[in-house]
């Protein structure tokens, strides 16, 4: 079992590494990880860059984009999570991007992602993620089926999420049929998937977090993963 490397460390003393292709994104995240007094800020355009500069100096946390040319953020994390990859098995992870689907969030699970968030990005999230991160006890252990290094709460995360989805078409299902449209309307709503409608219905307008590890500090609506609202170390 291995450690997560930020845990116990001072915001101030953090060494965060961001891997986006987009100039104006690492220039966003520069300025909120700024705003947190982070001590070192390494940016990236290319994940394949990134993972050469973190085996010669692990970071304490990486935050990545899930969309990027040649080798995409999930790509990283996985690569991140082979042995042979050393001290950063351990390190934690924050997953950017668009629009979060649920195979997108059990694909995070799966590769040991403490969080997921939806742009734009709010540094209030941000700040919050890298403070919970580093209050995370959850430590890292290796799977031998996989191959690969992962949180020792996955499956329980995994059994979580499917549990969040099937309550969400459930509620959506029943919203449908209470809902006082015309007939064609209901027709059509109970074609579309579920998944995406109720996603749609409950996702709030500014940046989302879909974390998967320790809650902030106060309780927060904008968590979305159905794991519940304590400590989950």
């Amino acid at each position: 079992m291995r450690q997560n490397r930020a845990e116990g460390v001072d915001l101030r003393d953090l060494d965060v590494v961001f891997v986006d292709d987009s100039k104006p994104e690492q220039g966003v995240v520069r300025s909120i990880l700024s705003m947190a007094r982070v001590a070192r800020i390494r940016t990236f355009d290319r994940a394949e860059d990134a993972h050469r500069s973190m085996l010669v100096e692990p970071p304490h946390v990486v935050i990545t984009d899930r969309h990027m040319p040649a080798i995409d953020g999930l790509t990283l994390v996985r690569t991140m999570r082979d042995p042979r990859s050393g001290p950063l098995v351990s390190v934690p992870v924050i997953l950017v991007c668009d629009a979060p689907t649920r195979t997108l969030i059990e694909q995070a699970v799966g590769l040991g992602i403490h969080h997921v968030l939806a742009k734009p990005l709010s540094p209030a999230l941000v700040i919050g993620r890298l403070e919970a991160i580093t209050r995370d006890t959850r430590r890292f252990v290796h799977d031998e089926t996989l191959g690969h290094w992962v949180l020792e709460d996955r499956e329980r995360l995994i059994a979580a999420q499917k549990r969040h989805w099937r309550d969400l078409y459930a509620g959506t299902r029943a919203r449908a049929v209470r809902t006082d449209a015309p007939e064609a309307r209901r027709t059509a709503a109970a074609e579309t998937p579920a998944l995406e409608r109720s996603a749609a219905a409950a996702a709030p307008a500014r940046c989302r977090s879909f974390g998967m590890g320790a809650p902030l500090r106060r309780a927060s609506v904008e968590t979305s993963t159905g794991q519940p609202a304590q400590r989950t170390a």
